[in-house]
C-alpha cells in the first residue's frame, strides 16, 4: 500500500509538520524518488503541493483526506514527469532560454520568491515538451475550425450557464380517506384560481395561498422551497439527494421543477405523498455562451486534450529507457505517470 499512498501512510498534515521541524540538511536526504540519478525530495513535493493547492483550489487547503492524498500523488507524479522531460530535452540539446523562463513565470500567477527550482522546472516542462515534439518533426497541432465546430455541436449543453430559480410550492397531502384523483382535483382548482391572477401579482397570491393551505414545512415561508434561507435562489438541476442518500423530494416533483420555464409558470406533480403545486417566481442564468467566446474555450480544450494524449504516449516510451525508482530501489510504477488525479484533469477527461 505504500506504493499507492506514496508516503507510507503519512498524512498531509504530518508531512508539513515534518518539514517544519526538519532542517535543510535533513530535507536534502528525505528522498522519495530518483529519476535517472536525480532526486525528488520531500521538500520539493511539499513545494509543488502548495503550488497545486493555489492552482486547483484558489489557495484554500482541502480538508478531505482523499483529496489531500490525490494532491500528494499528483505533486510527485508531476515532479517525475518534469525530470523526464528535462532529461530527454537536455540530451537533444534543447534547453529553456531566458524568454521561456520569463513567460512561464508570468503565466504561473506566482510571485518571483515563490518560484523554487522544482517549481520552475515544473513550469518549463510543458514548453520543453512542445519544443521536443517540434524538433522531432511531429509538432503539436492546433485543432481545425471544423473540429472546433463539431465539438460545439456535440456538446451544446455544456455551453449554457447554470440556471438558478426561485420556486414556491403548495403541498396537499394524500388523505387515505380520499382517492388520488380527488387530491389532484383540489390542486387543479387552486391552479385555476392562480392562473386567473396576472403576473407579477400572482406571486403574492401564491404565497398567501401557500401560508393558508399548504401542508409542508415551507408553508410558513409562503411556499419558498429554500425556507428560511436568506438566499432564495436554487439551481434548477439541483441534486435531489439528502445527506443519507435518500431523495429530498419525490422524483415527479423534481421533474416538474425542471420543466418550469418562464416566471409565473405553474405546474402540478402528483406523487404517492400527495399533490405538489409548483410556481416559478424568478429565473436567472441559463445563458448560452456566445460562439466567439465558446470557440476560444473549445480550441483550448482540444489543444490540451491532444497534448495530454501525446504526452501519455511519450511517457510510455521514455519510461522504458529511463531509470525511475523509489528511495528503497524498487521501480516507480509507469501507471502513476498518467493517473488522472486533479479536478482540472477530471473535467478535461469528462469533456473528452
Amino acid at each position: 500500500m505504500r506504493r499507492v499512498s506514496l508516503f507510507g501512510g503519512i498524512l498531509f498534515a504530518s508531512l508539513f509538520a515534518t518539514v517544519a521541524r526538519a532542517g535543510e540538511a535533513e530535507l536534502a536526504h528525505a528522498i522519495f524518488v530518483k529519476v535517472n540519478g536525480q532526486t525528488i525530495s520531500q521538500e520539493q513535493v511539499v513545494e509543488v503541493v502548495r503550488y497545486l493547492v493555489k492552482r486547483e483550489f484558489n489557495g484554500v487547503m482541502p480538508e478531505d483526506e482523499e483529496v489531500l492524498d490525490r494532491l500528494q500523488r499528483a505533486a510527485l507524479r508531476d515532479l517525475v514527469r518534469s525530470l523526464l522531460i528535462h532529461y530527454e530535452a537536455n540530451s537533444q540539446g534543447i534547453r529553456p532560454d531566458r524568454n521561456m523562463r520569463k513567460y512561464v513565470i508570468q503565466q504561473s500567477g506566482l510571485r518571483p520568491e515563490e518560484i523554487t527550482v522544482a517549481i520552475r522546472r515544473l513550469l518549463e516542462a510543458d514548453d520543453l515538451f512542445s519544443d521536443m515534439m517540434m524538433a522531432g518533426g511531429t509538432p503539436l497541432r492546433d485543432p481545425t475550425p471544423r473540429e472546433i465546430k463539431e465539438f460545439y455541436n456535440e456538446n451544446r449543453d455544456d455551453f449554457r450557464t447554470n440556471t438558478f430559480i426561485v420556486v414556491r410550492t403548495i403541498f396537499i397531502s394524500q388523505d387515505d380517506r380520499y382517492s388520488q384523483a380527488y387530491t389532484k382535483n383540489q390542486a387543479e382548482e387552486m391552479m385555476r384560481q392562480l392562473q386567473a391572477v396576472p403576473f407579477p401579482q400572482r406571486t403574492n397570491a401564491f404565497a398567501a395561498m401557500a401560508r393558508e393551505k399548504s401542508e409542508d414545512v415551507f408553508s410558513r415561508f409562503g411556499g419558498l422551497l429554500t425556507g428560511d434561507s436568506p438566499e432564495p435562489w436554487i439551481p434548477q438541476d439541483f441534486d435531489n439527494i439528502n445527506p443519507d442518500g435518500s431523495p429530498m423530494f419525490p422524483p415527479v416533483m423534481v421533474e416538474e421543477i425542471r420543466r418550469l420555464n418562464r416566471p409565473g409558470d405553474l405546474r402540478l406533480a402528483v406523487s404517492t405523498e400527495g399533490a405538489h403545486l409548483l410556481y416559478l417566481e424568478a429565473v436567472q442564468g441559463g445563458r448560452t455562451i456566445p460562439w466567439d467566446e465558446a470557440k476560444r474555450i473549445i480550441e483550448y480544450v482540444l489543444k490540451e486534450r491532444a497534448r495530454n494524449e501525446r504526452l501519455r504516449q511519450w511517457l510510455n516510451e521514455v519510461y522504458d529507457r529511463s531509470d525511475v525508482r523509489w528511495h528503497d530501489g524498487t521501480v516507480f510504477e509507469k501507471s502513476a505517470l498518467t493517473e488522472i488525479l486533479l479536478p482540472s484533469e477530471q473535467q478535461g477527461a469528462r469533456a473528452g
